[in-house]
């Protein structure tokens, strides 16, 4: 882990407090892609993890969803209710969580009724990744799609017993979703009922079977502290083609940082700011030693193997590839550079940010280099895992009181 790293080299008490800072700095995430590296990233993610988003958080919403979408079905709301009822009903829920006593992750929880994104739209696609959302489209199309199912429902042929009969039209929503609580969604809490839980173990098992987000629910214990999948303490338990996953996600991840760090650098630089000078200078400093560290690991890395496996999800543009191939070139060279004054690696930062960016390049305008915070991009990849231990811990902690129940 190169982050936590940091701390334990022999650097004084002025530049131990400087490197909490920039730690600190660091841990202010954002969804910020300055140097391109996010059709990779994501490529992986989706892989590791299918139906998550780095806006995603709980996984109760993947039930809240469709709970309140089958409610507007039984009722038969055409597809203006239904958009109306919706953002009514999802403001409703913010309330209901808030006043719930676990309100870590609710969407919404600043924003309220002024929320851009609400849980539906967050969810939607995972909803379909799942199995859990069967009908086809967008939220609109599928609103519209609801409405003429309604129109149909009129029509359908029943048997002598007055029965619908089976199959008639599509169905919206998987047959085995649990029942929504009464009182939703005025009351509303994040805890997964056992049943719950277990329906969406199961979801996972049949939809995405070979995803490490199954292997979480189904082998795993609930608790982890890893900051990165590769740290899981129960790692051996996975497949082995996915360890082999999470070892180009770690080599990625841990080579590609400095690459972050320095273009962070060098906008320090140019603001003349010394505090984010000194932070990042001795953050790449000790990039540098861990990599190093990790330098027998590397050297064995087959890439030619980890651009398959990111190819087979999305084909990668060349310019990105390029990119990532010369920078992991130069750093995993014979003996790696100091990228703090290798006029290489500032070349190839410099030159795939202007690329990217063009006339809202930070070296070219200095206007959007006054938008420079002082952190932009500068975190290490975790492919969404932080999103994934925090969902997949929702329901393996509800599947825990069931099996200590049973022991």
């Amino acid at each position: 882990m190169l982050q936590s790293s940091i701390a334990w080299i022999d650097f004084s008490e002025e530049q131990r407090r400087r490197m909490i800072e920039v730690v600190s700095l660091f841990r202010q995430r954002n969804t910020l892609d300055e140097l391109g590296l996010g059709m990779v990233r994501d490529a992986l993610a989706n892989r590791f993890f299918p139906g998550t988003s780095t806006i995603q958080t709980r996984a109760r919403y993947f039930l809240f969803v469709p709970w309140l979408y089958r409610s507007y079905e039984e009722r038969r709301f055409d597809a203006a209710r239904i958009e109306r009822s919706l953002r009514r009903d999802e403001v409703t829920l913010i309330g209901a969580l808030q006043a719930s006593e676990d309100r870590e992750g609710i969407i919404g929880a600043r924003a309220g009724a002024s929320l851009q994104r609400f849980p539906s739209s967050i969810y939607w696609n995972g909803l379909a990744v799942w199995g859990i959302r069967r009908l086809s489209g967008s939220q609109e199309t599928s609103h519209r799609a609801l409405e003429r199912r309604r129109l149909q429902q009129r029509l359908r042929p029943r048997t002598d017993d007055n029965e619908p009969v089976a199959g008639w039209g599509e169905e919206v929503w998987d047959p085995g979703l649990p029942e929504m609580p009464e009182g939703f969604p005025e009351e509303a809490g994040f805890a997964l009922r056992p049943e719950e839980a277990q329906y969406l173990r199961e979801r996972l098992i049949l939809s995405c079977p070979e995803s490490l987000l199954t292997t979480l629910v189904d082998r795993c214990q609930p608790g982890v502290q890893a900051q990165f999948v590769w740290e899981h303490p129960q790692l051996a338990l996975f497949p082995k083609h996915q360890q082999d996953w999470i070892g180009h996600a770690q080599n990625l991840s841990e080579a590609i940082y400095g690459a972050s760090l320095l273009y962070n650098l060098m906008l320090a630089e140019l603001r003349d700011w010394e505090e984010r000078i000194a932070q990042y200078e001795e953050a790449l400093e000790a990039w540098r030693e861990d990599l190093a560290a990790q330098d027998a690991r590397l050297r064995r890395w087959d890439r030619g193997a980890f651009w398959a496996l990111v190819d087979e999800e999305r084909r990668t543009p060349v310019p990105t590839r390029r990119f990532i191939d010369s920078w992991l070139d130069l750093v995993l060279s014979s003996a790696i550079p100091d990228v703090r004054i290798d006029q290489h690696a500032r070349t190839l930062v410099r030159t795939r940010e202007m690329a990217l960016k063009r006339g809202r390049s930070r070296f070219a305008s200095p206007r959007h280099l006054e938008t420079w915070s002082g952190a932009a991009g500068a975190f290490q990849l975790d492919f969404r895992w932080s999103i994934a231990q925090r969902i997949t811990d929702d329901i393996l902690n509800a599947l825990s009181g069931v099996k200590d129940a049973g022991a």
